[in-house]
């Protein structure tokens, strides 16, 4: 089954005009044994209701081929399932030696989940990429942020906070991004059929590109040449492309399906050691070239993130550089790709962005400044709601440090906690027309009965919350926003294909070709 008729079957960036749907970072204490609910009678773990698991084998046989219920199943529609057949709390257990897991599919218990959280809030996930770095110590003399835990976390995050999360962080980065906009504007226009004005079915690889060199402008300083007419299939770009899907895919191999990796060095393992290899050793070919290209700067203001980064430790920057480098190439392409797709299929939406884009890059190649990033209200709503239709990862996950109380029942310490928000983001109650891309929901001016006002402030939560909120939100946004407005000002976006298709694995992708048709306006 389809997984956005799935989705139907269940029926901040903060900017003048816009509302600003998220919540402070800063988690509110509470007691981890206070009850939800004083009148509530709290139910045990085992209580929990979910698939049950068969002896010896456990929940293993719901995998399995030609038996299995989620065989080959997209991660989305499973979860959908789930919620359907067991509620809003689920648990998942006796998936070969994992940890069981607990899924909530209501805004109010993912509150709990993240404001149970202490100033070093534990994910134990992507245990295969930590094995891949402690096996790797002289690269990963420190394990970054998506790997590490406590006070090492901690240590990590603190450092890096400042330099990747204030809002004019991204000021020294307008320019670069506005030129990598531009030559991937002349690539489009090489790329179309000039009968039918057809992007070709391969253009999600060169959103791909286009994400990649963004982030290496930002990262590194530097333009890696991804989006040159003659590159070559087997250029060290593609290398990257390709091995962060590859990353990808082994890692829902390894992380999400039933794996004996942790017990033997697996064939899926194997490749998923040689993927890293090639990514982070181009990644540290580019850094190491940046490093000697730097020179110093007299505004401190105007520095750019390796530069600031560097200000702090070379192990911190080298790192911090490499995850950017391989977490911002999949994630932004598809999320804007997303975007891209509304837009075409939407008329009156891509009217309403031309109204608003076209007084403010008054010429085809007038540049996106950082003031101008800050005039489009509109657009900043079109990017919420389609974040909200199909956000780049299903839920966000939080291991308990305590023995907690959620919906009702007790959890241990050590259990994951998983809020859903990919279902509960398409649910009418919180978003009435739950289906349709309507970015007036997200408008200050709208008080009406579609405003996200009225949604639960949880029920949203693209980029996550408190202390592990995404540290690259700001530079997303900014590659996203600049694109758009260059896409809206050149070009009259349509769409004449089936509608776009999810693939849900370790994150939600594109499924089908990004085949706009791409009329200059």
């Amino acid at each position: 089954m389809h997984c956005r008729r799935a989705l139907k079957n269940l029926t901040q960036w903060s900017s003048t005009g816009v509302r600003n749907h998220s919540v402070l970072t800063k988690s509110k204490a509470i007691n981890p044994e206070e009850i939800d609910n004083k009148n509530q009678i709290v139910q045990s773990f085992d209580d929990i209701p979910g698939p049950k698991p068969l002896p010896l084998i456990g929940n293993i046989f719901r995998y399995l081929p030609y038996v299995g219920e989620f065989h080959n199943v997209p991660l989305i529609e499973q979860m959908v399932s789930l919620h359907k057949n067991y509620g809003d709390v689920v648990k998942l257990e006796g998936l070969l030696f994992r940890k069981p897991m607990v899924i909530l599919f209501k805004p109010e218990y993912c509150e709990r989940m993240y404001r149970l959280e202490t100033r070093q809030p534990k994910r134990e996930s992507m245990e295969a990429l930590n094995y891949y770095r402690r096996s790797n110590k002289h690269i990963f003399e420190k394990l970054g942020l998506a790997t590490s835990q406590g006070e090492e976390w901690y240590d990590f995050r603190s450092k890096v906070n400042q330099p990747m999360m204030q809002p004019r962080t991204i000021k020294p980065h307008v320019s670069q991004i506005d030129q990598v906009s531009n030559d991937f504007i002349k690539r489009i226009r090489q790329l179309r059929d000039p009968q039918t004005l057809e992007l070709p079915p391969t253009f999600n690889n060169e959103m791909n590109k286009w994400s990649l060199e963004s982030i290496c402008a930002i990262a590194l300083d530097h333009r890696m040449g991804s989006l040159e007419s003659n590159l070559d299939p087997q250029s060290e770009p593609q290398q990257m492309i390709n091995a962060v899907h590859d990353m990808f895919d082994l890692m829902f191999e390894l992380e999400v399906l039933p794996s004996l990796w942790k017990f033997y060095n697996t064939r899926k393992l194997k490749q998923f050691f040689q993927v890293l290899d090639v990514l982070y050793g181009i990644s540290a070919k580019y850094i190491n070239k940046a490093k000697d290209r730097l020179n110093e700067h007299t505004n401190e203001h105007d520095e750019s993130m390796l530069q600031r980064l560097l200000k702090i430790d070379e192990q911190t920057a080298k790192v911090m550089a490499m995850d950017m480098l391989v977490a911002g190439i999949d994630t932004t392409s598809n999320s804007t790709g997303w975007i891209l797709y509304f837009i075409s299929r939407y008329p009156e939406v891509q009217k309403k962005l031309q109204t608003e884009i076209d007084p403010i890059l008054t010429k085809k190649d007038s540049p996106v400044t950082y003031d101008s990033l800050n005039q489009v209200p509109y657009l900043k709503a079109c990017i919420k709601e389609s974040l909200r239709l199909s956000p780049i990862a299903f839920g966000n996950l939080r291991t308990m440090v305590n023995d907690v109380i959620i919906g009702g029942y007790k959890i241990p310490k050590d259990v994951h906690v998983i809020g859903a928000h990919s279902i509960i983001s398409r649910k009418p109650e919180h978003f009435p027309k739950e289906e349709e891309f309507i970015p007036e929901r997200w408008l200050r001016s709208n008080t009406g009965p579609l405003s996200s006002a009225n949604a639960h402030p949880f029920a949203y939560m693209p980029f996550g919350f408190g202390p592990r909120t995404c540290i690259g939100r700001r530079f997303a946004e900014l590659e996203m926003t600049t694109l758009v407005m260059k896409m809206i000002r050149n070009f009259q976006m349509d769409w004449n294909h089936e509608p776009m298709q999810i693939r849900s694995r370790f994150i939600n992708t594109l499924g089908s070709p990004l085949q706009l048709k791409v009329t200059d306006r």
